[in-house]
């Protein structure tokens, strides 16, 4: 239904469509030049310095280096700066996938019309943005069209999964430093995996009625009186962070509701919700102290008001904790002149009974790790107790995390078990209504077995890979090798159309290891990437096949030829063993 509407309201718009995409693009660069001054690009060197390696105990990309610095200095000043707005742009974690090369590509993302791909951003003239003239770059990350055309007379339009909307607030000048960091760095020969979309959403022509009516670019707007630190961190979050993609509601269309700006919304085609973060004293930010939304942002949490996860735990491992602390002061500092809004939800029913049952499976499931009072274990296992995340806006984030589980707050440290094939929706929905009103939580029982149902496809499995979760071997001329000396991770949700692996398989003690690494495509049916054997890497295309017992998906099998007469077999089952 979504599609045909949004095809109906194009073929209306087909006969003026021509003359509104030139006005559009002709208005955004008029908007750029008119807000050149206030880029990032005016900010000192010092202040645009960012951590190359995650933060000591932090999961997160390593941000690829230039492979050589130009001699000029104002070229490499340019480069420097590309590389500070490409963190700060949140880039890696969606152009990048586990196990391949960062910014290569690859990773899928969930809309109610199908699924796309991120494209690769290296300098690979076939591949990347290598071929890329800057007028066509800046249309592409400003304007949100790419090189090509749809239907032969229309322009290739993005989908707007990619945050163009926001990046539509960038200046050009920045924007030309993003594609000098880009062009300065190794090419990368991964091809582009191909969206698969749904009729007739994937006729790109399509997209324009969308952009007629939810499409307005403008530059971000400084409020008079804004110190210089609020206006840096307007910036931040309205054009580089586009944090409005996933915490603003969205319309049926999938556009974001304006009128509700950072009031909270359901991310896309996934089992998260990002909360309300207006300046609102019941519903978001407005109670806590300055220093505690730093510390969320910046230093990924404490005891107190609890630690990012899912989504927003990337985002602070590999852009906001990588920045300079004055970059994240001054988001604070933005968020605080925030219109205070309040989350919209439904009324539900209370129910002592669902509570009851609730802190009975809490008592038995969870208090191990989590203490009989919500306190959590210092450092390690973040509080339930108290902790806004929990409780406030709708039940999204703690049913996503009981279902798939999660990685470790702090690396190496204890993982989030998966419960999604163990307890029934009811019970998950019941632990859920109990760990929402104990303690001192201010939230409601609004979760039911319905709820917890509908996010089951979308939740997101993550998976320590060992010995006692995964069985591998490799075969070749009628010999088997048994790998048991397993690591890595798999993350995969509920439909499959987002897995993503990395993998080192070996003997004991390390030798001859086998890494792989890649991604899921063809829907959850093909998993594409790379095997390094002996040293040699080979691109890989393996079989993706689901294990299920009682209803649920308990395991992955994946198996395929891995080049030179090499045949991987792999199961992975989807659970984990320490909690």
């Amino acid at each position: 239904m979504h599609g045909i509407l949004l095809a109906g309201v194009a073929s209306v718009a087909l006969v003026l469509g021509g003359f509104a995409v030139a006005g559009l693009v002709h208005d955004a660069h008029a908007d750029a030049k008119v807000a050149a001054s206030k880029g990032v690009t005016t900010w000192p060197d010092a202040d645009t310095t960012v951590a190359a390696k995650p933060k000591a105990g932090n999961e997160g990309w390593d941000i690829p280096q230039p492979v050589t610095m130009p001699s000029d200095p104002k070229q490499a000043a340019l480069v420097k700066k590309g590389m500070f707005l490409t963190v700060a742009g949140d880039c890696l974690p969606c152009h990048s996938v586990a196990g391949e090369p960062a910014l290569a590509g690859g990773r899928a993302v969930g809309t109610p019309f199908g699924t796309v791909f991120s494209t690769n951003l290296t300098s690979s003239k076939r591949y990347g943005i290598g071929g890329m003239t800057d007028k066509q770059f800046y249309a592409a990350v400003h304007d949100g069209i790419e090189p090509g055309s749809s239907l032969v007379i229309f322009p290739k339009y993005e989908y707007p999964v990619m945050p163009y909307t926001a990046y539509s607030k960038l200046t050009y000048s920045d924007v030309m430093a993003i594609k000098a960091y880009l062009d300065s760095l190794a090419p990368v020969r991964i091809k582009n995996r191909p969206d698969t979309m749904f009729f007739p959403t994937d006729l790109r022509a399509g997209m324009l009625a969308w952009r007629l009516l939810f499409f307005h670019p403008h530059p971000v707007r400084y409020q008079a009186g804004w110190s210089q630190s609020v206006r840096h961190g307007a910036y931040l979050v309205q054009a580089l962070a586009h944090c409005n993609a996933c915490h603003t509601p969205r319309n049926i269309a999938m556009a974001s509701i304006h009128a509700r700006y950072l009031a909270g919304g359901h991310i896309i085609d996934q089992a998260w919700y990002a909360p309300n973060i207006t300046n609102s004293k019941r519903d978001g930010l407005g109670s806590w102290s300055d220093n505690a939304v730093f510390t969320y942002l910046y230093d990924d949490g404490d005891m107190k008001q609890g630690a990012p996860f899912g989504k927003m735990k990337s985002v602070v491992d590999d852009s906001l904790s990588r920045l300079p602390k004055a970059d994240v002061q001054d988001i604070v500092a933005y968020l605080r002149t925030v219109k205070p809004l309040k989350s919209h939800f439904p009324s539900v029913a209370e129910t002592s009974v669902s509570v009851a049952a609730g802190k009975t499976l809490y008592d038995d499931e969870c208090a191990r790790c989590h203490m009989k009072n919500g306190e959590g274990a210092s450092d390690n296992i973040p509080n339930l107790a108290h902790n806004q995340a929990v409780w406030n806006g709708k039940p999204i984030d703690l049913i996503g995390m009981m279902l798939g589980g999660f990685e470790p707050w702090h690396k190496n440290q204890t993982a989030m078990p998966m419960f999604g094939a163990t307890l029934s929706d009811g019970q998950i929905a019941d632990i859920a209504d109990y760990v929402r009103t104990a303690w001192g939580n201010r939230g409601k029982p609004d979760a039911t077995a319905n709820t917890v149902a509908s996010l089951r496809p979308q939740a997101t499995i993550e998976v320590d890979l060992n010995t006692g979760s995964t069985r591998a071997s490799l075969s070749k001329g009628g010999k088997t090798r048994t790998f048991d000396d397993i690591s890595g991770r798999v993350w995969v949700n509920g439909n499959r159309t987002d897995c993503r692996m990395k993998a080192d398989f070996s003997n004991q003690y390390g030798k001859n290891p086998v890494l792989l690494g890649g991604a899921c495509a063809s829907q959850g049916n093909e998993f594409i990437g790379r095997a390094t054997i002996d040293g040699k890497v080979t691109p890989v295309l393996l079989g993706v096949r689901q294990v299920i017992e009682n209803g649920h998906v308990v395991g992955l099998d994946l198996s395929g030829d891995l080049g030179g007469g090499r045949m991987l077999d792999e199961r992975i089952a989807l659970k984990t063993t320490n909690y």
